[in-house]
Order: structure tokens, then sequence, then C-alpha cells
């Protein structure tokens, strides 16, 4: 009987080992693995049938081009490089310009920066193959549908169609719009309209865009500032980010900035209108359109308000390393708080509601972190600076929407009380 009672003792023990609730920082390490074997996942659907070429391989890329046969380009450990949305990058140039480090390069002159307040995102990936997404956007005419590629939901053209993208209200003075496209050939457009366009190009009263192999800004038939050989836009899904902030208005196709003008006159209305080019044989692509407004100065802002909020810092999908595309913002502060050296600031990260909460909450905190590791390491003094995660605990607008989830995903930066 004794040795029975040993082994049930030894049984118990052992089974309240098993059963024991998990620390919270096991807790984490476990949400950690699964998202690391989630990316893992998304990475060898993102090669798929592509063919995975090295960052500095060019006869590889040239070798399957020549062969007709997708690329991505993946770095030195062998994942896959990705543009802020975690889409692979198939140029060598572009994936060369988003493996540097933010301040670096070429993105030491990128001045792109989101607008504050998102007005409008769309998010196809619950829109069902095969249908115009109706619920995001308006259609006008043409030939659209929801199709996969590589992985993702995204908006196919076959023919020249029309569709607008509907806005609260008129669009204000200050404002962006950034989308993703795949344009079928270097002698198919899509053109861009930010007021009703009744009439011939040489006749329309406002500046509009136009995106191709050339692309760039025009008016009346015109030429106002482009930039040629975007081929890139032929072979992938490639960033588009256009600012308007008063009279200036940007252009970036990529990494590269194709317009740049101190006369913009766009027109104003409750949508923006995209013709898009393309035929049976040869099909364009679209997907995640954001309108954003409010173009804010963050020392102004943080002494009006005591707090300024940022979507223009990336980072790469579900981790903590900062993008190159963060340049802008993360140079505004580092350019605020060297000139304001009695301001000290908390560095909040936030997240929108998708995934665990234990896993955004470490994610927000580590991203907080990085931000700050960035500006110490770039001369400010880490005595005034904290960093804190919020997870998805405090969101800003309504996780339901495309909209609210995209304005939830942010940095905020506060005045420190005291």
């Amino acid at each position: 009987m004794l040795g029975s009672r040993v082994v049930i003792g030894v049984f118990i023990l052992f089974a309240g080992a098993l059963f024991c609730p998990p620390t919270a920082d096991a807790q984490i390490d476990r949400i950690r693995r699964a998202a690391q074997r989630e990316l893992e996942k998304q990475a060898k659907k993102m090669i798929g049938d592509a063919v995975a070429c090295s960052l500095d391989d060019t006869a590889c890329v040239e070798q399957a081009k020549k062969d007709g046969e997708k690329v991505v380009i993946v770095d030195d450990d062998g994942e896959v490089i990705t543009d802020e949305n975690g889409n692979p990058i198939s140029d060598p140039e572009e994936a060369k310009a988003r493996s540097e480090e933010p301040g670096e390069g070429i993105w030491r002159n990128y001045d792109f920066t989101p607008g504050t307040v998102v007005w409008k995102a769309t998010d196809f990936s619950d829109e069902p193959v095969g249908r115009f997404p109706a619920s995001q956007l308006e259609f006008v005419s043409g030939n659209m549908e929801i199709v996969e590629m590589n992985g993702e939901r995204v908006l196919e053209t076959s023919a020249s169609s029309v569709f607008r993208v509907r806005l609260p209200e008129a669009l204000p003075e200050d404002f962006t719009l950034e989308f993703y496209q795949q344009i079928a050939a270097p002698n198919i457009a899509t053109t861009i309209y930010f007021t009703p366009m009744e009439t011939a190009n040489s006749r329309y009263e406002y500046q509009y865009l136009i995106l191709r192999q050339r692309s760039g800004i025009h008016f009346q038939g015109n030429v106002v500032s482009e930039l040629d050989g975007f081929r890139e836009m032929n072979q992938a899904m490639t960033p588009v980010k256009f600012q308007v902030d008063g009279d200036y208005a940007i252009l970036y196709i990529g990494t590269e900035r194709a317009a740049n003008i101190p006369t913009a006159n766009f027109g104003s209305a409750d949508f923006i209108e995209f013709r898009v080019g393309g035929n049976r044989n040869l099909r364009s692509y679209i997907s995640d359109i954001v309108v954003a407004v409010g173009v804010d100065d963050l020392y102004d802002t943080l002494m009006e308000t005591g707090e300024f909020t940022t979507r223009g810092i990336y980072f790469d999908t579900d981790s903590d390393v900062l993008r190159p595309e963060s340049t802008p913002v993360l140079e505004e502060m580092l350019t605020t708080l060297s000139t304001h050296e009695d301001l000290e600031i908390l560095i909040e990260g936030h997240t929108d509601d998708t995934g665990e909460d234990a896993h955004n909450l470490d994610l927000s905190e580590r991203r907080a972190q990085s931000v700050v590791s960035y500006l110490t390491r770039n001369g400010i003094d880490p005595d005034r600076l904290d960093a804190v995660g919020m997870g998805e605990t405090q969101p800003f607008a309504d996780n339901s929407t495309p909209e609210g989830r995209k304005q939830n995903r942010r940095v905020v930066l506060r005045v420190k009380e005291g």
C-alpha cells in the first residue's frame, strides 16, 4: 500500500505540473512561435511556383524572366523581401531599396507621409471571387472581378473599366491616396480623376494622374510632371502613393518620385474615379486602396493637443523591424527632438484587433521600443523617451471596417507629464 501511495503521489505532482496554467511569458512565447510558423507558411505560399532569386543574383532574375516565370527576391537568410503590406517584390532594385534601413540610400530623399485620418480603405480578403466588390467600390462600367493572385484577392480588369472610390465628403486641400497596381502592358494606362470627368482630357479643367511605364501628372492632354521607366508596374503589384498638401503634389511609384509640382490643381469631389485599361489578353490588377486626409505638423500638434498620431511608421509584417518607408516621420521626430531639447515624449504602439490579445500587446510594445531605439541610435537622450505597448486596448476607430483597422494600426506620441 505504501508503494501505491507513492506512485499516486508522484502522478498527482506530475499531473499538476502538466495542467498548471502557463505564465504570461510562456504564453507570449507560444504565441510568437505560432506567429513565426504562420509567417513561414505565408513565405512558402508567396514563393509558390515563383523562382526565388537572391538579392544580388541578377542572372537568376534575368533567366527567370526570359523563361516567363515569376520571380521573388530573397535576402541572405532566405526570407522573401516584401513591401509594407507583405506582398513579395520581384524587381531587384526595388527589393534592394526595401532592404535598406530608414534614412539610408534612396530613403534619405523619400518624403511621402500618409494622411492622419483614414476616410476609405479597401480590403478584398473576404470578397467572393468572381464578383465586383460593390460594398466597397462603385461600379461605373467595364468588366471587373475579384481574383486570387499570389495568395491574395485583388480586383482584375479584363476590359477598359471605370470605378469610383466614394468618400464621406469632398476632399480637403490636404490628402493622400495609396494603392497597389499591376498594369497589363507598357502602352496600357490607368487614369485617375478627382472631380467628375464628363469631357475629353483636352478640355478637362483640372489636373489628373496617368499611370503606365511613363507615369505622372497631366493637364488637358499635356505632361505637367512625369518620369519614364516604370517597367515593374507590368510585372508585379507596385505601390502607388500620391500626396497633395495645398499647392504641392508628389507622386511615388515604388520607391521613385514620378512627379513633383508646386502648382497642384486637382479639384475636389466626394469620390475619386479610376479608369483602368485592360483587355481579355492583357489584364490589370489593383488592391489596397487607402484615402486619408490631414497632414499635420508634428511639433505644432504636440504643443496644441499634447499628442501626435501617425500611420507613417511602418514595420515588417507581424514584426518590430522598422521599414525604410518610415523615414519621413522618423526624420521629423529626430528634427523636432533635436530642435526642442526640453521636449520629452512617450511613444505608444497600437494595433487593430486581428490576432490574439497577448500577441498584439507584446508586438505593440516591441514596435514602440523599436522607434525609441532608432531615435537613441541617432543621438536622442534615452532619458527623454519612454515606450509602451497598448495592443488593441485603445481603438481609435471601429475594428469591424477596413478603414477602422487601418486607422487603429498606429503610433502615438505624447508629451510626457511632469
